[in-house]
């Protein structure tokens, strides 16, 4: 019986497009497998919305857990881990492809952490992410290539997410998606991230009461030395620090610790400014329990 469970959600609203977008408030309307396309109008969502991909794909070098929150990075001094306890590792970067529901490999050392209490987590990303769709929409689209139709998939394309003052995102010419009368073949949309903001960069970023689960989460990209990055050409990785609410506590009885993937809202899907699908990345949660 699973005793505890809490939630690592290491949230990527980031939306990688050449005007500036916040996060999306919503997800979107799926009605039978298709959706919605209200979406592209809906200025009070900011003209966009969340939805699952066929698969989102990340990487992660390692996962802690800390009996008191650790100390944040800055540009002079890595985080302090000194409270925390490594529980899973891959050094070389396991790359994990998440299906909704489905199971995914994480290869790497697991450590048991010693019985006690536990409050914050901590994960250690790359700081780019793979998305792959292909879908049915409820009226013709425009894909940002200029093709038409109801059926949309993501390009095989690299996007960077960087701050404007530094030069702006990088979107190779046609963009992110490609639209038809029958469903085309999706490829791999990877997205780097550099910036958790487009007008200034910022390498901090916040969410609150998480899903109601009043967990807080916050990141922080980081340099080649642990540090906090100072701009956007220094961003090596992602780390992700969670407040656990409950706490989670290991007993003698505890024998397992077990990890899944929640990408129900994993991609964005967005007006680009020009009335063209836009495909993003967009939030997940690491759902880990213990027996």
């Amino acid at each position: 019986m699973k005793r505890n469970i809490y939630i690592i959600s290491i949230i990527f609203g980031f939306f990688v497009t050449l005007i500036s977008i916040n996060k999306s408030s919503a997800s979107c309307s799926i009605t039978g497998g298709v959706i919605d396309n209200g979406f592209l109008t809906d200025a009070g969502n900011n003209y966009s919305c969340f939805t699952a991909p066929d698969l989102y794909e990340i990487v992660a070098y390692e996962m802690y857990l800390c009996s008191s929150a650790p100390t944040a990075p800055n540009v002079t001094t890595a985080a302090d881990l000194t409270n925390c306890t490594k529980v899973w590792e891959n050094t070389s970067g396991n790359t994990i492809s998440i299906t909704q529901g489905g199971s995914f490999d994480m290869s790497g050392s697991i450590s048991r952490p010693a019985n006690g209490t536990y409050t914050h987590g901590v994960m250690l990303l790359n700081n780019t992410f793979g998305i792959t769709i292909s879908a049915q929409f409820s009226a013709s689209m425009t894909g940002s290539d200029g093709t038409t139709g109801a059926y949309c998939a993501s390009k095989e394309v690299d996007t960077t997410f960087r701050a404007q003052p530094e030069g702006g995102s990088i979107i190779p010419s046609g963009g992110t998606s490609t639209c038809a009368d029958s469903a085309p073949t999706a490829g791999k949309t990877t997205e780097t991230l550099l910036t958790f903001d487009f007008s200034a960069f910022n390498a901090t970023a916040v969410a609150n009461n998480i899903n109601g689960t009043n967990s807080d989460v916050t990141g922080y990209l980081i340099d080649s030395n642990s540090m906090l990055a100072s701009e956007g050409s220094d961003v090596n990785q992602l780390l992700g620090v969670v407040s656990f609410d409950p706490s989670i506590t290991f007993t003698d009885n505890t024998t397992s610790l077990d990890m899944s993937m929640n990408v129900g809202e994993g991609m964005t899907l967005g007006n680009n400014g020009s009335n063209q699908l836009f495909i993003g990345s967009g939030p997940f949660q690491s759902l880990i329990s213990v027996d």
